[in-house]
């Protein structure tokens, strides 16, 4: 069964609230061969360690994962290795985040792949990876085992930040299903991500703030179902395979000339024409790699489909 809905689900709400028209560029797309990355397929096998600790943690079952090693998770062998690296630096983030909140009151497990859903929105539902809860705090917490772009509970916008989109949708939906867990308790949302520079990453949500997410979210589905959805480029499209054919992103990607080149300088602390250049360079340019990779992937689904 899928653990994320066809309409929204956590890990494209952000892309929806930002593009509602990337809801229907998508279902545009032919269907793509399900072939999931080497780093997709290894975070699955570590989230599988992962459940099975959270689970015997919650049955109040010894859960040393050294007694595990040697033992197959999803499509591989639990080694020396996947311990040092990911799972013991995902307890001991886990740890930490409780110890944050524990105040002397411990903490249990009482959610493990925990499927909530939406409110509001036919058919939205997502799955927190685990909750927590203790007198005062319930603590909602996503694992991401990849090593290369960080992934934090919250962002700088302007002058003050938003909390991640794809927490805030897990948070309302567990909110929703789970009403009682809540009661009387700050929630907290948290990114334990063992192989970043940040590892672990935790913010603070109201109600309040939770109840204006579900509106906002509400509201992009509206737009993205209406004749002329909004259109918009930005990170969110990191991800979003509709790239290939978003006039956003099919336009002039690498016109050189508006680089407008500047000597070169050495190092400074304040922002020189140079830094702005190189900066701005290096935005084309991640650009242009980033569609790369969504036409290499809907040419590969192309022919996977009989095309030629």
């Amino acid at each position: 069964m899928s653990k994320h809905s066809a309409i929204v689900g956590g890990s494209t709400a952000g892309r929806l609230l930002n593009c509602p028209a990337s809801l229907a560029a998508i279902r545009a797309l032919p269907p793509s061969a399900d072939q999931p990355s080497e780093y997709a397929e290894e975070g699955t096998f570590a989230h599988a360690v992962m459940d099975l600790l959270m689970r015997e943690r919650a049955a109040a079952l010894p859960h040393d994962v050294s007694a595990h090693l040697g033992k197959m998770f999803y499509d591989r062998q639990l080694l020396r290795e996947h311990l040092d690296s990911m799972i013991r630096p995902a307890l001991e983030q886990l740890a930490q985040l409780e110890e944050d909140h524990a105040e002397a009151d411990p903490f249990e497990v009482v959610g493990v792949e925990q499927r909530v859903v939406f409110p509001g929105i036919p058919g939205a539902f997502g799955t927190v990876d685990l909750i927590l809860r203790n007198s005062r705090f319930i603590i909602l917490a996503d694992w991401k085992f990849g090593q290369g772009v960080g992934v934090r509970a919250e962002y700088p916008d302007g002058a003050g930040v938003i909390v991640n989109p794809q927490l805030m949708y897990y948070a309302a939906g567990a909110l929703k299903t789970k009403p009682r867990l809540f009661a009387g308790r700050r929630i907290i949302v948290a990114i334990i991500q063992p192989r970043s520079a940040q590892p672990l990453s935790h913010t603070e949500v109201t109600r309040a703030e939770l109840r204006a997410f579900v509106e906002d979210m509400h509201n992009a589905v509206l737009a993205a179902v209406d004749r002329d959805p909004p259109m918009r480029k930005g990170e969110h499209c990191r991800w979003a395979p509709c790239k290939v054919a978003c006039p956003l992103w099919t336009g002039p990607l690498l016109d050189l000339s508006h680089l407008q080149p500047v000597e070169r300088t050495t190092s400074s602390p304040a922002v020189t024409p140079y830094a702005q250049y190189l900066a701005h360079a290096k935005y084309l340019l991640d650009t242009a790699v980033q569609l790369k990779g969504e036409v290499d992937a809907q040419m590969h689904a192309y022919l996977e489909n009989g095309g030629t």
